[in-house]
C-alpha cells in the first residue's frame, strides 16, 4: 500500500507498507544545496521515530547538481550524530529524471512492488514541479532578455501575459530588480531597465544559471568531434525536424551575437533545451555518454530551462539561444573575464538603442 503524507505533520512524501518487513517512508526533494539535504534527512528521522510500525526512511534527492559522493558524505555525517537506532534506518539515493529515470544509491528495499511505487512517486513529483507556476527568476529573465534584444518596454500586465505569471510573482520579480537598481518603483506604465549595468547583469546571469538543469555528456575515447562540428551537426538535425527546441548557446552563441568578442575557442558545445527533450543526443553523436562528475571534461552540456527569448526573435533565429543563456553559460564554465566582456558589450548595445 502506498500513501501520501502519511504522518500527522506531513513529513514524508510516500509511505510504503511492507508486508514482509519494516515499512519504507520516502522524502523526495529537488535541491542543489547540502542544507536542504540535511533538512530532508532530519525530517525522515522524525518520521521514522514517530511511525506506528517499524520503518526505514529513504531521502530521494532528485535532479541535483550535488554528486553522489557529496550525498554519501552528508548521510555519513548525519549517521554519526543521530541516535544509532535511528541512524542506521535512514538511507539516501540520487535520482535523475532525464533522459530516463535513473536511481543511484543504497535502498533498504528492492522488491519490484516497492521500486514501482518509488518510481511512480518520483514521476509524480516531477510532474508537480513541471506544472508549478512561473518563478520570479523566469519573469526577470524574460524582462532582461527583452531589454538586451532591444525590444520595447512592457507594462506589468503585458509582462504577466508574456510569462503566464501571477500578479504577485511578477510584482515580486520587479521588486527584486528594483533592489538591484535596475528598475524604478513605478508600476503604472512601461517598465524600462535603464539601470541595467554589467555588474547587475552578471548577477542576474548567475541566478539564471542556477535555476537551470545541466545534463553533461563526454566522449570516453577523447577523440570526438570538435564543438564547432557538433554545432553544425545540430543545425543539420534541426533542418530535418529534430531538436526543434534546442538552441546553440555558450561560447559559440556569444560569438554569434558579437563576432569580434575577445573570447577563447569554445571548449565544449553548450545547448539550451527549451522543451526538456534530449532524445536528439543519440543522433547528434551516438558515442557521447552522460556523466555526473562536474570535474570531468564535458563535450556537450545541455541546459534545460524555459525559453526567455521574445517570440519574434525565437522565430527569426530559432537555433540561437537567448543572450542571457549565453552569458550564464560563460559564467558557469568559469570564463569570468570573457563573461564580463560579453556583459559589457550586451549592455552597451542595448543602451545605444534604448
Amino acid at each position: 500500500m502506498v500513501g501520501r503524507n502519511f504522518t500527522d505533520d506531513s513529513l514524508v512524501d510516500m509511505h510504503w507498507s511492507n508486508p514482509a518487513g519494516p515499512d519504507v517512508l520516502v522524502e523526495i526533494r529537488r535541491t542543489h544545496t547540502a542544507r536542504d539535504v540535511r533538512e530532508g534527512l532530519l525530517a525522515l528521522a522524525y518520521a521514522v521515530q514517530s511511525a506506528p510500525r517499524p520503518s526505514t526512511g529513504v531521502c530521494v534527492i532528485m535532479d541535483s547538481r550535488l554528486s553522489w559522493k557529496r550525498l554519501a558524505e552528508e548521510l555519513g555525517r548525519f549517521r554519526s550524530i543521530a541516535r544509532p537506532e535511528i541512524a542506521q534506518r535512514i538511507f539516501i539515493v540520487r535520482a535523475e529524471t532525464q533522459p530516463k529515470l535513473f536511481i543511484d544509491g543504497e535502498l533498504p528495499e528492492h522488491s519490484d512492488r516497492f521500486m514501482h511505487a518509488l518510481r511512480a512517486a518520483i514521476h509524480e513529483e516531477t510532474a508537480a514541479i513541471s506544472a508549478t507556476r512561473v518563478t520570479r527568476q523566469q519573469v526577470k529573465a524574460v524582462l532582461v532578455e527583452r531589454w538586451l534584444s532591444k525590444r520595447a518596454p512592457v507594462t506589468l500586465a503585458e509582462l504577466r501575459r508574456l510569462t503566464g505569471s501571477s500578479y504577485q510573482t511578477a510584482s515580486a520579480a520587479l521588486s527584486e530588480l528594483e533592489r538591484l537598481d535596475v528598475v524604478t518603483g513605478e508600476r503604472d506604465g512601461p517598465i524600462p531597465l535603464n539601470g541595467l549595468r554589467p555588474v547587475a547583469l552578471m548577477k542576474l546571469a548567475e541566478e539564471h544559471s542556477l535555476a537551470r538543469k545541466l545534463v553533461r555528456y563526454t566522449d570516453p575515447t577523447g577523440e570526438g568531434r570538435m564543438p564547432s562540428a557538433l554545432a553544425e551537426r545540430l543545425l543539420s538535425l534541426r533542418q530535418k525536424g529534430v531538436a526543434g527546441k534546442a538552441a546553440i548557446s555558450g561560447v559559440l552563441g556569444a560569438t554569434r551575437y558579437f563576432p569580434g568578442l575577445d573570447i577563447t575557442a569554445a571548449p565544449r558545445l553548450d545547448v539550451s533545451v527549451y522543451d526538456g527533450d534530449v532524445r536528439f543526443m543519440s543522433k547528434l553523436d551516438a558515442g557521447l555518454v552522460m556523466v555526473d562528475d562536474s570535474k570531468r571534461k564535458a563535450t556537450v552540456v545541455l541546459h534545460l530551462q524555459r525559453d526567455c527569448r521574445p517570440d519574434e526573435l525565437a522565430a527569426q533565429e530559432p537555433d540561437l539561444a537567448a543572450r542571457l543563456d549565453c552569458l550564464a553559460d560563460l559564467e558557469q564554465m568559469g570564463l569570468q573575464a570573457e563573461a564580463r566582456d560579453f556583459a559589457h558589450q550586451l549592455c552597451e548595445a542595448a543602451r545605444r538603442t534604448h
